[in-house]
Formats: structure tokens, sequence, C-alpha cells
């Protein structure tokens, strides 16, 4: 990979562990109140943060395994927030634009994240193979 596609993936690691701290430690008010609880949006916030955290590692030390499995978390954890908004929205008083629109940029960012992912298995394989012809 060059230069520019690894600082871009560190910059965008180092953002979903800061969106995932920021669920942990300051959970949206609506979801909670929606939910009673505070609880979905932590989860949703661990697992980005774990995510961010494991694929800056490989980004990091150019571990292909280890970034795939971080983005894995991403992953997860944009289907937990899609979902999880997507009930706010459909079970609140009315859908808005904004909700609306933040879930499907949600929506959007994780099959941005699944592409990620899917790219990663090939070079994960193609790695595999090199090793497994030795």
């Amino acid at each position: 990979m060059d230069r520019t596609s690894r600082i871009l993936r560190t910059v965008g690691s180092i953002v979903f562990l800061a969106a995932g701290a920021f669920y942990v430690f300051a959970p949206p008010n609506t979801t909670t109140s929606f939910f009673d609880t505070p609880a979905p949006a932590v989860a949703w916030g661990w697992v980005f943060a774990a995510g961010g955290f494991v694929s800056l590692l490989g980004t990091l030390s150019r571990i292909v395994h280890v970034e795939r499995l971080g983005v894995l978390f991403v992953i997860v954890a944009a289907a937990m927030l899609t979902a999880g908004q997507s009930l706010v929205m459909f079970g609140s008083e009315e859908v808005t634009w904004t909700r609306g629109g933040g879930t499907l940029v949600y929506f959007g960012f994780g099959l941005w994240a699944f592409e990620r992912w899917w790219k990663l298995g090939r070079d994960e394989r193609a790695i595999n193979d090199v090793a497994d012809a030795r």
C-alpha cells in the first residue's frame, strides 16, 4: 500500500476509536430515552472503539489479518448503530430528515467498511498462499 492510503487508514481507525469513546462516555440522549437505558449505545461504542483500536494496530504493524479483524468489528458496530437508529426513527413519534439521513450515512459507512473488509480478505488469502507455498 502507498503512504497516503496508510495515513488515511490510520486516521480513519483513530476516528472510529474516538467515536466509540464518545458513545461509551456520552451516549446520545435520544437513544438512551428510547431504550430507557444507555446500554445499546454503550455496547456499539465499545465495539467501535475495539474495531478502531484493532484496525489501528493492524495498519501500523502492517499485519493484514489484524487490520481485517478490526474492520470486522467496525462493520458489526455500524450494523448495531444502524439497527438502533432505525428502531428509534421508526419507533418514535415522527421520522425526521436528520435522523433518516444520519441512519443512511451510518449504513453507507458500514457498506464501505464491508468493502474494505472484503478487499483485505483477498490480500489475506494471497499472503496465506505465499506462506503455504514455502
